[in-house]
């Protein structure tokens, strides 16, 4: 008797084995996943590996040149594995990519992330990685999801949310009202939190919230912003001089951020002179640069709660092209897309001098690169976001 073809009507054709690879874990790379090659050298990426972990991984995506694969089986674990401090960590919480790895290891591994996507710019000076915030507990800005009333974090490599009750990474104040909100089953979306200088804290749902209003006053709960509805004071000093809500953008570690602001004020150098500043947010390099004797201009595609005086609102590009110069120095800190629409209007411009503030080292590779009339000469690393694969790079660049 013939058996039925697979593809038979009512017969299902079997499932194929999902392959399985043996790799030595070499890197870390730039989106948080360790780094090895398979028997044939292809590139494999594998999440929760480490540098010098030996371990079988199961492929879960291929293309001729990389595949991407999970740890199925981790047969020598590198010596350079920490313990994640984090239980949420070991349930597949995707908040954090890296608390498995030591901390001196981390600080290894995005050196040399930043070194590498800068090393077709000549003659540039990749300075040692600076480290100035603490290991955990470092977070004055966070953002969770809720599902079906309860808080917490998308599971590794997926959308489903998995509950949080308590996060490390957050500063202790933030963590307590965070505690909070989530007990007291907030709507399904987006909650944001914002701890204040001052220990005031912001709160927002995305959608409406009947009871926000009765949380106001706990825990530090200054104001939470339910939809559209707001309830108390919802709009915080973030530091002095810089205010913001718990959807605006701000540096998520606060000794971070003092270090990157004094990164990039060191970089500019002091005036005085005629400084452009691009995509500045509520002003966070604004309030120094002025201190060091700019006379700055400060310009954003939105306008800030409370912008500095003299803000102009406007695309990157329609600013450079609507501000008349001449101009001795700009200053720029654009999202992680890059500056792309920037560069012409730069180069138009002609500063002495560009400076340069980088969330994503690839993008300030390719920005730097289109300014062809700079020649880049320094790049300090710091590392402002513990436990995560984040790096952020100041540039200078000075005009041939």
């Amino acid at each position: 008797m013939t058996s039925p073809e697979p593809d038979a009507p009512g017969v299902s054709a079997p499932e194929a084995p999902v392959p399985v690879v043996d790799l030595d874990i070499t890197a870390l790379a730039a989106g948080g996943d360790g780094v090895g090659r398979d028997a044939t050298g292809r590139v494999t990426f594998v999440p929760r590996s480490a540098p010098g972990d030996k371990l079988r991984a199961r492929v879960v995506h291929a293309t001729s040149s990389f595949a991407r694969g999970e740890l199925a089986e981790l047969i020598a674990p590198s010596p350079l594995r920490a313990e994640p401090p984090c239980p949420h960590f070991a349930a597949r919480c995707g908040g954090c990519q890296w608390q498995h790895v030591a901390r001196a290891e981390q600080l290894v591994a995005k050196q040399a992330i930043v070194a590498g996507a800068l090393r077709k710019l000549d003659g540039v000076r990749v300075h040692p990685i600076s480290d100035p915030g603490p290991a955990l507990g470092w977070r004055r800005r966070a953002r969770f999801h809720i599902e079906r009333g309860r808080a917490g974090l998308y599971e590794l490599g997926s959308t489903k949310v998995l509950a949080i009750d308590h996060c490390p990474q957050l500063e202790p104040a933030l963590d307590a009202a965070y505690a909070v909100i989530a007990a007291a089953t907030p709507p399904d979306g987006e909650l944001a939190l914002l701890l204040a200088h001052d220990g005031r804290i912001a709160v927002a749902t995305e959608r409406a919230w009947r009871g926000a209003a009765r949380l106001v006053g706990r825990a530090g709960i200054a104001g939470i912003l339910a939809g559209k509805q707001p309830h108390g004071d919802v709009v915080l000093e973030v530091e002095p001089g810089l205010w913001g809500g718990p959807w605006d953008f701000a540096q998520a570690s606060r000794r971070g951020n003092d270090a990157l602001i004094a990164q990039t004020r060191a970089a500019l150098g002091p005036g005085p002179g005629r400084l452009l500043e691009l995509y500045a947010g509520a002003g966070n390099f604004t309030r120094g640069f002025a201190a060091d004797g700019w006379h700055v201009v400060a310009s954003d595609a939105a306008p800030p709660p409370k912008p500095p005086s003299g803000f102009h609102v406007g695309q990157a590009h329609d600013v450079l092209a609507r501000l008349a110069g001449p101009w001795d120095a700009i200053a720029l800190d654009p999202p992680r897309t890059g500056a792309a629409e920037a560069i012409e209007g730069i180069l138009r411009a002609a500063p002495r001098v560009v400076v340069y503030v980088s969330c994503d080292v690839a993008t300030l590779a390719r920005d730097a690169a289109r300014l062809t009339a700079y020649r880049a000469t320094d790049a300090w690393p710091l590392d402002v976001m513990a436990q995560t694969a984040h790096v952020e790079v100041v540039m200078r660049l000075e005009r041939r």
